[in-house]
């Protein structure tokens, strides 16, 4: 098991709001915490995605209209050759002409999104390359917890934070990003009164 890094304890917090519309203000006793929207969601979903509980995983959602992808020579043979195995993973794609597909569903968590051409092309090309310490089926899960979680930028509602922070907080890594990015920064309350001159 990863060790847990130093994050905010569940129980004790209070989430204060948005800031800059891609930040998370998070309030302890002790200290306040400027969460990432966007990769603590990853996290959350990859955590889900990853070892689901038994009916968990979420199903495949039809498009109401059908999305054609276009990929280079290369791609659309990576993708021809692969179509069964993006299946599995909630790719519900056929070929549709020359080195085109047409994208006709894909996992639920992924049609609540625009980008669906743009995560299936991402997860072709995890198909095809390489990534030191991941396996392909880690690339291709976090190629769709990456399309799947909210965006920096995207205005969420106060219960929409809460129950993000939540699901991060209670996956199973929650201090690790699949990516190694950072996923929060603590500012102590002591340190932000000092910033005040309130010593």
């Amino acid at each position: 098991r990863a060790e847990r890094g130093e994050l905010p304890r569940l129980r004790d917090l209070r989430v204060v709001g948005q800031i800059a519309a891609g930040y998370i203000l998070v309030d302890e006793p002790l200290a306040a915490w400027i969460v990432d929207q966007h990769v603590a969601h990853e996290r959350a979903i990859l955590d889900r995605l990853s070892e689901p509980e038994e009916g968990s995983l979420p199903g495949v959602q039809r498009l109401l209209v059908p999305e054609v992808v276009h990929l280079s020579p290369s791609e659309a043979a990576t993708a021809a050759e692969a179509l069964e195995e993006l299946a599995v993973f909630g790719f519900d794609v056929e070929p549709f002409g020359k080195d085109s597909f047409r994208i006709n569903g894909v996992i639920s968590t992924l049609a609540e999104h625009s980008n669906v051409a743009g995560a299936f092309k991402q997860a072709v090309t995890a198909i095809g390359g390489t990534s030191s310490g991941m396996s392909r089926e880690e690339r291709i899960l976090a190629t769709i917890a990456c399309h799947s979680a909210v965006k920096l930028g995207d205005r969420l509602a106060h219960a929409e934070m809460e129950a993000l922070i939540k699901e991060w907080l209670t996956s199973r890594y929650p201090a690790t990003c699949p990516h190694g990015r950072s996923i929060c920064y603590r500012l102590d309350h002591k340190d932000i009164a000092r910033k005040l001159d309130r010593h």
